[in-house]
């Protein structure tokens, strides 16, 4: 019954296409509502972040938020604010909602009202304490193109309970105007149709992180768009501040107004974490201005993991560790965290930045260290070499306990593919020394885009790797 109110209520995002047409002042929407997870990162409390965009007409805007949940619950009232941007020689403003309060596993509904009259209606399902979970993994993928929308489609029949982005949310910058045009019409797109994509963020957060090319647009004098992930995103903020973040350059007064509009979010959602359900999910920044054994970094790491009760735990970050794809494959430099990922007892890793999918068998690794014993040794090129064990046994069929962690590259949401090739057949995937390279990939699917579906029941995790007609392309099943 829950899934046909929901299917209802979706439909009726088709209401912000006649408010853009029939509101006072010609007011115009150029980001549809969104849900965001907003600052709730462990299972005290809960809240969404509702976010929209709008020309450059200031509106007065009223939010409702009601539970569905509960028979007799009245609407809260919920405060709006906004920021004013110019970018570009145009003036927009970004409007925030936060919805705070929440209950656990109720269905609320939301309603954006304009100058009295209503705007947007929508609805979403508050995180789960229970412990089972279900959730869609891409990136790469704000690249236009007609495979994006089919991704988006494929996921929205999924019906997940959010979706985790291994970062590229859009090319070639990370820009505004890019965001606009690649990125939120394929996710909030009013009808669900594999031509057009579906509404996914007006009913799922999306929980997004830093990827390469999402901060090369860093020159404002270049971009004055720049860094539009830290306009966009609402995440948890309780990772710390490394010594290294993403630093915007360029004219002073752009490089000020940025940060008085993403405060208090840049750069505090570069490194975060989160609960849902029975997992714990730890997103990494992973770019190469980054050292992924900041002192700093690594004791919050540590804390965050060894602290988590989850009985799934499973870390995220952008450039992969461990890649069979010739493209990409010398920076490796998060191969540094491996062994306290191990330590920590992380089931899974899952990155981006190559173009495809892949899945390792379960692996633990020991970087090479220098002479002093004190020191990794990393060549000028970023890659790693080391001591490998590989958990041969596993299929994830009929041993599903791994011995190691299992690493997964989702990279094939829609931007164009890499080495094409190389898909299913491993006789061509890469082969280095045995101190960089061991059989360690067991699964390359590089000819076709497709996306990742996790579903965890308790002690059991189920992985499915899917194209954009819905077919599986890959699964295992974890137990422990």
């Amino acid at each position: 019954m829950q899934n046909k109110v929901a299917i209802g209520l979706n439909r009726l995002v088709t209401l912000w296409l006649i408010g853009c047409s029939s509101i006072v002042a010609a007011q115009k929407l150029l980001v549809p509502p969104y849900l965001q997870p907003g600052n709730s990162p462990n299972l005290s409390k809960e809240q969404k972040v509702l976010i929209w965009q709008t020309d450059s007409i200031p509106g007065n805007f009223t939010v409702l938020c009601t539970s569905l949940s509960t028979a007799s619950s009245k609407p809260l009232k919920v405060k709006v604010t906004s920021d004013k941007l110019q970018l570009l020689n145009k003036t927009t403003y970004l409007y925030r909602a936060e919805l705070a309060g929440l209950k656990f596993d109720e269905t609320y509904s939301y309603e954006v009202i304009l100058n009295s009259k209503s705007l947007y209606k929508g609805q979403f399902d508050s995180r789960t304490k229970k412990a089972q979970t279900r959730f869609a993994v891409f990136g790469d993928c704000g690249a236009g193109t007609s495979q994006q929308a089919q991704i988006a489609y494929q996921v929205y029949q999924q019906k997940p309970q959010f979706v985790l982005v291994t970062g590229d949310q859009v090319y070639s910058n990370g820009r505004e105007l890019e965001y606009r045009h690649r990125f939120f019409p394929f996710y909030t797109s009013p009808d669900a149709a594999p031509d057009k994509g579906a509404p996914l963020m007006n009913t799922v957060p999306f929980y997004m992180l830093l990827g390469n090319h999402d901060i090369y647009s860093a020159n404002f004098n270049k971009y004055p768009d720049g860094l539009a992930f830290f306009y966009y995103n609402d995440l948890p903020r309780n990772g710390p501040l490394p010594a290294y973040v993403i630093q915007p350059e360029g004219n002073p007064e752009l490089i000020k107004a940025f940060k008085k509009n993403t405060s208090p979010r840049y750069p505090g959602i570069s490194n975060y974490s989160y609960d849902y359900g029975n997992v714990h999910i730890t997103c990494l920044d992973a770019n190469t201005y980054v050292n992924p054994l900041d002192p700093t970094l690594i004791e919050w790491f540590r804390n965050d993991i060894k602290n988590s009760k989850a009985d799934w735990k499973i870390v995220s970050y952008h450039h992969p560790a461990f890649n069979g794809s010739p493209t990409h494959y010398d920076y490796q430099i998060m191969r540094l965290i491996a062994p306290i990922c191990e330590e920590l007892g992380v089931d899974l890793v899952l990155t981006g930045h190559v173009h495809n999918y892949q899945r390792t068998v379960p692996l633990k690794f020991s970087p090479k260290v220098d002479e002093t014993t004190n020191r990794y040794v990393v060549s000028d090129a970023g890659s790693v070499d080391g001591r490998f064990t590989l958990d041969t046994i596993f299929d994830g069929v009929n041993n599903t306990r791994p011995n190691g962690i299992i690493y997964i590259v989702s990279g094939a949401g829609g931007a164009v593919l890499y080495d094409k090739e190389i898909s299913d057949n491993p006789a061509l995937w890469k082969k280095g020394t045995p101190e960089n390279w061991v059989p360690y990939t067991v699964k390359v699917i590089s000819d076709k885009h497709s996306f990742t579906m996790i579903e965890t029941d308790g002690k059991k995790l189920n992985l499915k790797q899917l194209d954009v007609s819905g077919n599986i392309l890959d699964e295992i099943t974890i137990t422990k």
